[in-house]
């Protein structure tokens, strides 16, 4: 999936409800990852693979070793770093 892509869950009335995905990246060893989750409250906490991060309180609050949950609906979306060995420059 792109990150443009809409994520299409039913409701229990078999109504369709439609969210973007988050556009909130952590920076990692393996690039820039996009948070798991769709579009959420400021408040609630951002996700990619075992790191999860807040920004409401306008510092990022990082925990390591937090296991993806439910509201995790997004496949990994890693952006390797300029200039590493990962990168093909054209």
């Amino acid at each position: 999936m792109t990150d443009n892509q809409l994520s299409v869950a039913l409701g229990q009335a078999g109504q369709e409800a439609t969210a973007l995905r988050c556009p909130e990246m952590a920076r990692t060893e393996r690039g820039w990852e996009r948070c798991h989750r769709d579009e959420h409250a400021a408040d609630a906490r951002h996700h990619v693979r075992d790191r999860s991060w807040s920004t409401a309180a306008n510092t990022p609050l990082l925990r390591l070793g937090q296991p993806c949950t439910g509201a995790c609906r997004w496949p990994d979306q890693v952006q390797p770093y300029r200039g590493t060995g990962k990168v093909r420059h054209y």
